[in-house]
């Protein structure tokens, strides 16, 4: 696990895995500039993005999401930045 983001909006896990998943969609992946796969594994509730060097996975649990980041070893210095990026991203909305 890369970090714990407790919910500051969402009511429960399903909440909070429904408003992710209406945020992360492909067209939203694009405007980074990067593709990416994305699976939405509803049982779990577990949000999934892989793209070439990298793997991003958000699982919704009770109180929080844990953020789990894989990345390539040429990717590796940026991410400090980029869990930063996607922290500030999680907390505005959920």
């Amino acid at each position: 696990m890369s970090l714990k983001i407790n919910y500051h909006k969402a009511s429960s896990s399903q909440d909070a895995f429904n408003k992710v998943k209406s945020i992360i969609t492909p067209e939203y992946i694009e405007k980074f500039q990067v593709k990416a796969d994305i699976s939405y594994d509803e049982n779990n509730r577990k949000v999934i993005a892989s793209g070439t060097g990298f793997t991003l996975e958000l699982k919704f649990l009770e109180n929080h999401c844990d953020v789990d980041l894989d990345l390539s070893f040429l990717l590796r210095p940026l991410k400090g930045k980029i869990l930063e990026k996607i922290e500030g991203q999680i907390k505005k909305n959920l």
